[in-house]
């Protein structure tokens, strides 16, 4: 299960850098020690003030001993005693009826505090949630396997947060209970179990509902129909789920054999798949293409400079990046080798350019973001092909994960670091893309799986399909 996002990073990353950036250690040796806020609230509290010092991340705990209880308070110590964390956990300690965890509040607070910066795609991740992070975007993962992005739903005249689920990878738990493009969950359980996703929040929501394999997830979710919108729910065992990233399937349009190939997402595994089914469609006789898009996320860089570099000519530019001390960088096309996770990411001399002949047409939609546009601004700029479908979602920065653990604490923090721009230099983020032809989906279009081919039903695709043939 995992969302959007294109960065660049050192290690299995999730659109990252290939190199490790560094910051300055921390003045202070700290021990790493759990402590904290459940509460949105007092999370955000606690974030405000976090701001006196970034040494309050992860304090140490101070004996509880050390603390007195008089009549109606804490005895008055020190300010610089505790960090802030510890204090306030020490009220909860002694004072609560309820017992805490510690391990859970701070988390809670450190999402709260990066949610705080307003960097909409900034985020702590938990070391369980690094991990399943990571796994993902190597091609592989475990869960009910899904893709969601976050969205807002009314229904009956009230808006929700929810998290729309825009695939339902193939041979997933998902797929077999049912679960449909489009579906909407609004709550993670069932019944009077149920949290909404509005309370949760995307974090803590997107956390309950992952898992290892062999444990089940319960949520609920909205459905649109054709009277409206139905609530379904769900209960679906976790399993181990293999990413396809990239699925062609060879279509007669007019007499001729056309590929339609789909590419969910830019991962790891991306450019092998690409190039198998690239080339079995090429042997079954396909001498043109429609590369569909629609509602992929993004994903890596390195995956997303491969398969571009499949299209454009050796020096070509594959995108320019600028940073906030208004450093630019710009990269272009060439023969690179990577190894470990992303050995399939290399390119090869012979490898540039080797499906640039074939005429082409990219379909994309409001879910296609960052690596996804990229791939549509560039088809659009060289002039390789002509965009059909609707405005994409406009996703223009990148992102990196630091790796905490290099600095004696738990987890990863995921920042905008960039902001980046496709060939023509002309950005799109908070804009989106504006394909040449714009085809609002039919009904029957936003009812069918991304794994479906349909041409009866998709009027995007018989619009591209015209195009290739002539008849627009």
């Amino acid at each position: 299960m995992s969302d959007e996002n294109m960065n660049r990073e050192t290690e299995p990353n999730f659109d990252t850098d290939r190199e490790t950036e560094e910051i300055s250690a921390p003045k202070r040796q700290k021990h790493v020690s759990l402590t904290t806020f459940v509460c949105s609230a007092i999370a955000l509290v606690v974030a405000t003030a976090i701001t006196v010092g970034a040494g309050c991340f992860f304090g140490y705990r101070k004996k509880l001993s050390e603390i007195v209880a008089v009549p109606g308070q804490l005895q008055s110590t020190p300010a610089d005693a505790y960090y802030p964390y510890e204090l306030i956990g020490a009220f909860f300690d002694r004072y609560s009826l309820k017992e805490v965890d510690h391990e859970l509040m701070t988390e809670s607070a450190l999402k709260a505090y990066v949610y705080a910066t307003g960097d909409r795609y900034a985020a702590y991740y938990t070391e369980e949630e690094s991990k399943t992070l990571f796994a993902s975007n190597a091609g592989s993962s475990e869960g009910i396997g899904i893709n969601i992005i976050e969205d807002e739903a009314t229904v009956g005249g009230v808006a929700y947060k929810v998290l729309r689920v825009v695939n339902v990878m193939e041979g997933s738990p998902a797929l077999a209970a049912g679960m449909r493009l489009g579906d909407m969950i609004c709550a993670v359980g069932i019944g009077e179990n149920a949290e909404t996703i509005s309370t949760l929040g995307y974090d803590i929501a997107l956390k309950k509902l992952q898992g290892s394999s062999g444990t089940e997830a319960t949520f609920t979710v909205f459905r649109p129909t054709d009277d409206g919108m139905e609530t379904k729910e769900f209960r679906i065992m976790r399993a181990k789920v293999t990413t396809t990233s990239v699925r062609g399937q060879a279509v007669t349009w007019q007499g001729k054999k056309v590929g339609v190939v789909k590419i969910f997402q830019f991962d790891a595994t991306t450019p092998a798949q690409f190039k198998s089914e690239m080339n079995r469609l090429i042997e079954e006789g396909c001498g043109s293409f429609v590369y569909d898009v629609r509602s992929n996320p993004g994903g890596a860089l390195t995956s997303i400079e491969a398969v571009l570099s499949y299209f454009l000519n050796k020096n070509d530019v594959l995108i320019i990046t600028r940073d906030n001390q208004g450093n630019e960088e710009i990269s272009r096309v060439a023969p690179v080798t990577y190894s470990g996770t992303y050995a399939a990411c290399s390119v090869k001399e012979s490898e540039i350019g080797m499906y640039r002949k074939y005429p082409s047409v990219v379909l994309c939609n409001e879910n296609t973001a960052s690596a996804g546009e990229l791939f549509t601004a560039a088809f659009r700029d060289y002039g390789l092909a002509p965009v059909v479908g609707t405005t994409t979602y406009g996703k223009g920065t990148m992102q990196r994960f630091f790796d905490l653990g290099l600095y004696g604490y738990k987890g990863t923090l995921r920042l905008t670091v960039a902001a980046y721009y496709p060939p023509s230099d002309k950005g799109y983020d908070g804009v989106g893309i504006t394909p040449d032809h714009v085809v609002e989906p039919s009904e029957e279009l936003k009812k069918l799986n991304l794994f479906e081919v349909n041409l009866a039903k998709d009027n995007q695709l018989t619009q591209a399909l015209n195009l290739l043939d002539g008849n627009s």
